[in-house]
């Protein structure tokens, strides 16, 4: 296995309860995500007009504070899939030295 990435997520936008509602979503799925992707998340909060918002590096994973936790797990996981590359992700699962 090759040495893990480090990922980092912005959680952006004016200072709110909602951004907040964003950052503290983000931070308590981080390890689960570290975990399935075998990354290292890092987690940046960014003060700019708009949002609240999250994205990793130009990619926007999101606008605005989804509905529910759930939601953003799985917004962050297709968004980290397209970041790392199926090769990355494949043998972090196990999978890409045995096909």
């Amino acid at each position: 296995m090759r040495e893990r990435r480090v990922v980092t997520i912005e959680v952006y936008g004016e200072k709110s309860y909602e951004r907040w509602t964003l950052e503290q979503w983000v931070l308590y799925v981080k390890e689960l995500l570290e975990e399935e992707y075998c990354v290292e998340i890092r987690v940046a909060v960014v003060d700019e007009p708009g949002g609240p918002g999250a994205r990793i590096g130009d990619l926007v994973v999101v606008e605005g504070v989804p509905g529910e936790e759930g939601y953003l797990v799985e917004l962050l996981k297709k968004a980290l899939e397209t970041v790392l590359g199926e090769e990355y992700v494949e043998e972090c699962r196990g999978g890409g030295e045995d096909r």
